[in-house]
């Protein structure tokens, strides 16, 4: 029975807490570290935690990931948002603050060999550089530099266009500029501060311009191994909350060959394992699609994969444990799911919470409860 680790560093986010269920479900052991009375805890899927106060830096919680992996031998190390990303990515730079042959570099090195080298999740525009230069087709983007960056530079994009912030998540760091113009005012702004938080840009991020392609959006959810897609399932969104460019509220699971393609190129691009997705665009005019992002964590998605007949956790149990998997990778049943809480907060008369599969865990009550409790005081509207 393989064991897994997940780290994580969010309060409530709900993707997150579904995914012990999945695991458990596909025959791991399952433990956690995460912040106290966090959505997390609620799981009834969890062989053990670790909760820790707020206020824990963030290289004491990396040292923390890092014994717990050693103690219960994890197969695999899951952090489950962008920030627990961050604090995992870490373990390359401690290794050098301890002696090489201490105990604490031995287990760092285990975190280190699931989550080192290049930071794709915070350095968004880097991936679709690199993605461009494989022959993955990609929007056109231009390094958006205040102060330098003219309205000359920005126009061969037309418009609208999209400006896009690196360290950003949830569609937090993506606004619609409807000219060059517009789109410059908004990059002075985020000189100082982000759309999403009151926060300089780190010195590596970057905020880029891109030309808007017209088409719904697109997803596909995975987990890979070593740089191989050992399973994944495509779907696109019909609804986000919040609209136009947050995460997904309502998904259509489809056929769709070429997203497949596209998330394994992506993967074997990376070199990545773990459990992941990439968003990307089906443009209107019928043409391949466009990748957008690469998102090198669990997304809100990953716990469907056995409902639709496509489960990541359970062909990331078989790798691990060098038993064959019996799926289809991208061959997926249709359906039409209405994410939970996500489509209730966007609209709690919407027709897909009884059209569609309602993605309510009633089989974990504690946890059930607990969002029904805290979606209303987060979301008041």
């Amino acid at each position: 029975m393989p064991t897994a680790l997940l780290v994580s560093c969010a309060m409530y986010r709900y993707g997150t807490a579904r995914m012990p269920a999945a695991l458990k479900a596909a025959g791991f052991r399952v433990f956690a570290i995460c912040p106290q009375n966090s959505l997390l805890e609620f799981s009834d899927s969890i062989d053990g935690r670790h909760s820790f106060p707020a206020g824990i830096s963030p290289d004491d919680l990396t040292v923390i990931a890092a014994r717990a992996t050693a103690q219960l031998r994890a197969d695999i190390v899951i952090a489950c948002e962008e920030t627990a990303v961050k604090v995992l990515n870490s373990a390359d730079r401690l290794i050098a603050q301890v002696p090489a042959d201490s105990a604490d570099a031995r287990c760092l090195r285990m975190v280190g060999a699931w989550y080192g080298g290049q930071c794709w999740e915070s350095l968004r525009s880097q991936c679709v550089e690199h993605a461009a230069a494989a022959g993955i087709r990609t929007p056109r983007q231009i390094i958006v530099e205040p102060g330098r960056t003219g309205i000359d530079d920005l126009a061969g994009l037309g418009t609208p266009l999209l400006l896009k912030w690196d360290y950003s998540s949830a569609g937090r760091g993506v606004q619609l500029a409807r000219c060059p113009r517009k789109a410059l005012e908004l990059a002075a702004r985020a000189a100082t501060g982000r759309p999403e938080q009151d926060a300089a840009m780190p010195a590596d991020g970057r905020i880029v311009a891109q030309d808007f392609i017209r088409g719904p959006a697109a997803s596909v959810s995975f987990s890979a191994l070593h740089g191989r897609m050992l399973e994944g399932f495509a779907y696109t969104a019909l609804h986000h909350q919040p609209e136009p460019f947050g995460p997904a509220s309502v998904i259509e699971v489809g056929d769709h060959p070429a997203l497949i393609d596209m998330a394994r190129r992506i993967v074997e691009l990376t070199g990545y394992s773990g459990f992941g997705g990439i968003d990307a665009i089906l443009p209107d005019d019928g043409s391949p699609p466009v990748f957008l992002e690469f998102n090198a964590r669990p997304t809100q998605t990953g716990h469907l994969g056995s409902l639709v007949g496509a489960d990541l956790c359970r062909a990331m149990a078989c790798a691990l444990e060098g038993r064959p998997y019996d799926g289809s990778v991208g061959r997926s049943a249709a359906m039409p799911i209405a994410l939970f809480p996500a489509e209730w907060i966007r609209d709690a008369n919407s027709r897909y919470l009884t059209t569609a599969h309602h993605d309510v865990p009633w089989n974990e009550r504690r946890m059930t409860a607990a969002i029904l409790t805290i979606t209303p005081q987060l979301h008041p509207a």
